[in-house]
């Protein structure tokens, strides 16, 4: 996959071992592996499974900037813009979900 946006110098830290309260809490209703991830404010929990791999981001502080979810999509479910669905809740929560590939074969 090749990359195609400069990040700033800024990275995510994987804070899944800190975070044991929010992981308890998404393994319940998304399953899978869950990971939490922090950088300056913005929280990116990502969860995977057989089926699919789904990533929340957060800003308490403002809003989420558009580096911070393609560094989501690139970085973390390893896919390309045009792999991903992408819906912001009423909140400002960006979800980021995998295509569903839909198989018309039996």
């Amino acid at each position: 996959m090749a990359k195609i946006y400069n990040f700033p110098t800024k990275i995510f830290r994987d804070i899944t071992k800190k975070r044991v309260d929010v992981v308890t809490i998404a393994s319940g209703f998304m399953g899978g592996v869950v990971k939490v991830y922090e950088c300056e404010g913005t929280v990116i929990i990502h969860s995977e499974n057989k089926k699919s791999s789904h990533a929340s981001i957060s800003n308490d502080l403002g809003q989420v900037k558009e580096w911070e979810i393609r560094y989501a999509i690139e970085h973390i479910l390893k896919r390309g813009i045009t792999e991903v669905n992408i819906k912001v809740s009423n909140t400002g929560v960006v979800h980021i979900r995998n295509k569903e590939i839909n198989s018309l074969s039996q």
